[in-house]
């Protein structure tokens, strides 16, 4: 009996349970043939003439009559009417369905501890992946793609690891290609400069930079392997099978967590899994280890909620100040400046490292705003100007020109839409290849921040405004004004806004109703320059010009972190996703703050 929708690889095919049938009955007491007929004979009369509670009464009259090896004996026959071992009685899938109302931690913690039979039910991945699923977690399709191209790490000789990694090129997809270099040097625990360093500068350096436009060529991916795998002298990859390594880890997880690891795999077992993952792996697929992922999951979550995390810090990675940035899934990091030049740069899986890749020259004056997505990139600036950019190129395809600065800009597949000081909102049709502009009116003084999500735009302004645009009626259809001074950011999801200003206030609204749902105020020390906010975490972050970083409850407005030396001047820009907080600031430092550092699998989820 299968449980309905669940795939081969993540459901309960191929699963044996160690029992089968039902649990066997206690022995029961000794008694003499005459006896055992005369007990019977009058239990049967007492069913007929006493009520349930005054035989119960009598049968403890009873037990108080007889010595206490016996009653030790009565007891345990007892203990098998009164309790009844589900999971050995039931099928296995009844069982599982039932084990999934309980808490994560308390199959963790005690079911699995009960048995072995409760232990081979309680691991089962269906079990674990309906978890994982019913807290609303997701995994990031394309660095799962990634990982699931990588070649296995059992005992291979350098032969085999080349036409692997051979293989692994030709198989990624083109949206994970530009982190795959760094991940497998992280993979196999050798350094990522050698890595890179081995593949030509134009075929490795090209790969990373188009963001995935283009996969890398098997040859230069191949030979940097190579090349990390002599500097090491076969390192990581010859030493012990992977499971055993990924036991140890995880051990040492579970004294964060309270989640109690599996028994260390033996040799055998790891060899035979290996092989199993490497038919997996030719079929394109990888098998998911469920409990691992909820466990780090929720130990994600808890670095969240009590500052667990490990910082790093660049300075002087521009001449002047840095005004915006973006990081995206594939560890590309890009950095606007005063200098009038965004820089590209590449941020190691682990996090301590940042290297340089490129840098873009095309504005003439502060590039203040700028938004990436896959090969293409926009960017506004003081000159008056927002630049449409080919990254594979680097190259401008379009210059968009504007009265004054240029603040703040979005794009999306349709619209792009910029903020300007001259208090104008302007908006292009990508789709028409920026050809049909129009533009917004109604703010009265200088447009500081925009968002869009689909064909709503949401627009921040000194004039202690916010306001709520249609695209394709081209009207405004909401105004919030509740700012007692001008609004300098904002974030929209398509159902809230969160917005900080000069007032150094917080507020959260429901765009549905109009409502400002929750105010924090005295948020900062200062101006409330920078702010993004995710619901599913729970987590509002905002940067200001006190030189700190906040971060909030969504649901509570509650303070959980301060970081008050993260930059040393103004803080101009921030954004997060699940594992890490990236920000710049007037210092020209960048920092990125990881909650995900020791936790190998964290960058796969969604």
């Amino acid at each position: 009996m299968a449980v309905p929708g669940d795939t081969a690889d993540e459901g309960l095919g191929g699963f044996s349970p160690p029992h089968s049938g039902a649990r066997l009955p206690p022995k029961p007491l000794p008694a003499a043939p005459g006896e055992c007929q005369a007990v019977d004979s009058l239990a049967c009369m007492l069913r007929t003439s006493l009520s349930p509670l005054a035989r119960a009464r009598l049968a403890v009259a009873l037990l108080t009559q007889v010595p206490a090896d016996v009653l030790k004996l009565a007891l345990c026959e007892l203990d098998g009417l009164l309790r009844r071992d589900f999971v050995g009685m039931l099928p296995a899938e009844i069982a599982l369905r039932i084990l999934a109302h309980l808490p994560a931690g308390d199959i963790a913690r005690g079911a699995a501890l009960v048995s072995r039979q409760w232990h081979a039910v309680a691991m089962q991945p269906w079990l674990w992946r309906r978890l994982f699923r019913g807290r609303g977690w997701a995994l990031d399709k394309d660095r799962r793609a990634l990982y699931a191209a990588l070649p296995t790490t059992a005992d291979v000789d350098r032969s085999l690891l080349r036409r692997a990694m051979q293989q692994a090129a030709s198989a990624i997809t083109a949206a994970s290609a530009a982190t795959l270099a760094p991940a497998v040097a992280a993979y196999s625990g050798v350094d990522v400069s050698r890595a890179q360093a081995a593949a030509s500068a134009d075929d490795g350096e090209r790969w990373l930079l188009d963001g995935g436009a283009a996969a890398p060529s098997a040859g230069s991916l191949a030979a940097a392997t190579a090349e990390a795998m002599a500097a090491t002298g076969g390192g990581w990859w010859a030493r012990a099978p992977a499971e055993q390594r990924v036991w140890a880890a995880r051990q040492r997880q579970a004294q964060r967590t309270g989640f109690s690891p599996s028994p260390a795999p033996s040799p055998l077992a790891c060899r035979w899994r290996s092989a199993q993952q490497q038919q997996q792996r030719r079929q394109g697929q990888l098998a998911v280890d469920w409990r691992g992922l909820y466990a780090e999951n929720h130990q994600l979550l808890a670095n969240w909620r009590t500052g667990r995390c490990r910082v790093d810090r660049w300075d002087a990675a521009h001449p002047e100040s840095i005004y915006c940035l973006q990081l995206d899934q594939h560890n590309r990091l890009l950095t606007g400046s005063r200098d009038h030049t965004v820089r590209l740069w590449h941020v190691a899986e682990a996090g301590s490292q940042l290297t340089h890749l490129a840098t873009l020259r095309g504005h003439r004056g502060s590039v203040l705003t700028l938004q990436a997505e896959g090969s293409t990139l926009v960017t506004g600036s003081s000159d008056a100007t927002a630049c449409v950019w080919d990254l594979r190129t680097f190259t401008v395809e379009r210059q968009l020109q504007h009265a004054d600065s240029v603040l703040s800009l979005r794009f999306n597949d349709r619209w792009l839409a910029t903020a300007c000081k001259d208090c104008l909102l302007r908006v292009w049709r990508r789709d028409r290849g920026y050809t049909d502009m129009f533009e917004l009116t109604g703010h009265t003084v200088a447009v500081n921040a925009v968002h869009l999500h689909g064909d709503m735009l949401v627009s921040a302004s000194g004039d202690r405004t916010i306001r709520v645009w249609d695209l394709t009626t081209r009207s405004c259809v909401l105004t919030l004004e509740e700012h007692a001074r001008g609004v300098a950011c904002l974030d929209f999801d398509g159902q809230h806004i969160v917005s900080g200003g000069s007032d150094r206030s917080i507020r959260i609204w429901n765009v549905q109703t109009g409502v400002c749902e929750r105010t924090i105020p005295n948020a900062h020390g200062d101006l409330v320059r920078t702010v993004m906010f995710d619901r599913r975490m729970d987590v509002v972050v905002s940067g200001s010009y006190d030189e700190t970083i906040k971060v909030w409850s969504f649901a509570t407005g509650a303070l959980l972190h301060k970081f008050k030396n993260l930059h040393s001047s103004r803080v101009y820009r921030l954004m997060f996703d699940r594992t890490r907080i990236v920000s710049c600031s007037h210092d020209r430092s960048v920092a990125i703050v990881d909650f995900g550092a020791g936790l190998a699998h964290a960058r796969q989820l969604a």
